[in-house]
């Protein structure tokens, strides 16, 4: 069975993809498309089907805690994909299954090759697939947003040139500032109101306070917080305000990101998880 499912990815995945880069953040689309808009999909299909359970090939567990069932990491450490399911429905964890969770990549792709399996010597993908190969920023191009060239400031307001779009950067970006200075420069964030980039040297990329707009799916106030989908774990203290958390690091962290998603895990169950809104000395 195919689903043309090309209209609804294109408003569900592609869409907030360009607007969010054109306001500023960093998104990461395949977030979007595993943890909502794919299971979404799939889950509504199996009921129509009639089938209890949707099987996928992802290298993660569910687990149940506090009478929740909860997305926990594979045991396959290099190729576990708990942090892209992190925003999973506990709802529709019930009508999935993650038979590959307790395997190994490499097992798997034997096992795949034993069976004559064409898919088993198939490339990994490294990229968000609407992509097709190009830049994302070649990408946004062809979509048609603007340039909107502004000022470079570094961290005192002081300008030192102009950039090309604030959505050709990224914080921790280094390469591409355009900017001659005494020491390497990074892109710190922006200010959207004079659409100008900030940069400043490595040390003001460390942040110790992420603001989180995300729930949590059981109580926890001690958590492993992964920033980023390559960045490591760091420990942090997690409080619920109004509109979401707030992440008090133990140690900083450099490059964070808006747009990105704050994955929190207790030990190896993901408790919560939500897009960063702001990150802060």
């Amino acid at each position: 069975v195919t689903l043309d499912l090309r209209a609804s990815f294109r408003r569900e995945v592609v869409d907030p993809f360009i607007e969010e880069y054109a306001e500023g953040r960093t998104p990461n689309p395949c977030m979007r498309c595993n943890g909502r808009f794919r299971f979404d999909e799939l889950v509504a299909f199996s009921r129509r089907a009639g089938a209890d359970v949707l099987w996928t090939g992802h290298y993660a567990r569910i687990v149940e805690r506090d009478g929740v069932r909860l997305v926990a990491r594979g045991a396959d450490p290099t190729k576990d994909q708990s942090y892209m399911l992190a925003t999973v429905e506990p709802a529709v964890l019930d009508r999935v299954g993650f038979p590959l969770g307790a395997e190994t990549k490499d097992a798997v792709r034997a096992e795949a090759h034993a069976a004559g399996l064409a898919a088993a010597g198939r490339a990994e993908s490294q990229e968000a697939c609407f992509l097709g190969g190009d830049d994302y920023r070649t990408f946004l191009e062809r979509q048609g947003v603007a340039r909107s060239t502004g000022p470079v400031v570094d961290v005192d307001g002081n300008v030192l040139g102009r950039h090309e779009g604030l959505w050709r950067y990224t914080p921790g970006q280094r390469r591409g500032i355009g900017v001659a200075a005494p020491e390497p420069l990074y892109a710190i964030g922006s200010d959207l109101a004079r659409n100008a980039l900030i940069v400043g040297p490595r040390r003001a990329l460390a942040v110790t306070r992420v603001e989180v707009a995300g729930t949590l799916r059981i109580p926890a106030d001690r958590v492993e917080a992964k920033l980023r989908y390559r960045s490591p774990e760091v420990p942090a203290r997690v409080s619920v305000v109004a509109g979401g958390l707030v992440l008090e690091l133990e140690r900083p962290v450099e490059g964070v990101a808006p747009g990105q998603v704050a994955v929190l895990y207790d030990r190896d169950v993901v408790v919560g998880s939500g897009e960063i809104v702001s990150a802060t000395r």
